[in-house]
């Protein structure tokens, strides 16, 4: 992975480096970029990385303290690989609870603990966190601020903005096969009924998640905007959905014109990136 990223725009060669998390934006210009999140520490975020290293795709991984879904956590040590390898990690959690609802104390042991858990681990600072299920609140994110973490991701889909709050990251799809219902109620959650009324009109026929992954990121490609695959490797091994990642990876990999960022250095840019509220790279919903 590489240590130096760049916002190339408008098919140009790179014109903006980040350095250390330093952004440097050309005003005017629209970025695209390509970025990956990946919940849980399963053991098998391994295979993950190595799918996404061979295509030089970054990312982040949220790994919560104790195991979850009944397949273990990921070892100290392979967390350190995932690390020595370029990808960044980022914290879930210490039991990947409902966060709304812990109470005061809970909620500081779950954020805080789990950020000096991982950074003891790893010796260096844990800058991003991901809301455990998705699910957050104003007091949330007020705790996660507390916390000094640069940002936190939700699990809104079918976002492809360049302006958005970096304590309210969302996404552009999951590696998952969703019902077309269950868009439609994700954005729902999310009081986004203008983006679900958009995805109803215009995004509908996209009839499996692969299609729908790469109309989402032609769209950037064409009128600017950040796309961004997450997902859960245990899910991916558990639905057979390696094959059919590597083919939307290939398919989103080594393209010109495109900076390929982990979660944090999208949150760092993300106040400068826009100042308008794109949503799939348009001044309008999807």
């Amino acid at each position: 992975m590489r240590s130096d990223l760049a916002i190339a725009t408008n098919g140009s060669a790179a014109v903006n480096t980040i350095k250390g998390g330093a952004v440097s934006p050309l005003r005017g210009e629209v970025a695209r970029v390509v970025t990956t999140s990946w919940d849980d520490g399963d053991p098998f975020d391994l295979e993950i990385g190595r799918v996404l290293a061979e295509r030089k795709v970054t990312g982040t991984f949220y790994i919560p303290i104790q195991g979850h879904h009944n397949n273990g956590r990921i070892e100290r040590a392979e967390i350190l690989t995932l690390d020595s390898g370029g990808f960044e990690i980022g914290a879930h959690g210490i039991s990947h609870p409902n966060l709304p609802r812990c109470e005061p104390r809970q909620l500081v042991v779950e954020v805080e603990g789990s950020k000096k858990r991982l950074e003891d681990d790893l010796g260096k600072a844990v800058k991003m966190f991901a809301y455990p299920n998705g699910r957050h609140s104003s007091r949330v994110i007020a705790a996660v601020k507390q916390a000094r973490f640069d940002g936190a991701r939700t699990t809104e889909m079918l976002a492809c903005g360049l302006a958005f709050d970096p304590f309210s990251m969302p996404t552009s799809i999951q590696v998952y096969p969703h019902s077309r219902l269950d868009y439609v109620r994700n954005l729902a959650r999310a009081a986004d009924f203008s983006r679900a009324w958009g995805y109803v009109t215009r995004v509908w026929p996209g009839s499996n998640w692969v299609k729908l992954a790469m109309h989402l990121f032609d769209r950037v490609l064409a009128r600017g905007g950040v796309w961004h695959l997450y997902g859960h490797s245990w899910e991916v091994q558990e639905h057979g959905l390696l094959n059919a990642l590597g083919v939307v990876l290939d398919y989103v990999s080594n393209r010109p014109g495109v900076s390929y960022l982990s979660n944090g250095e999208l949150a760092r840019m993300s106040p400068v990136l826009s100042a308008e509220p794109l949503v799939c790279g348009e001044g309008r919903p999807l």
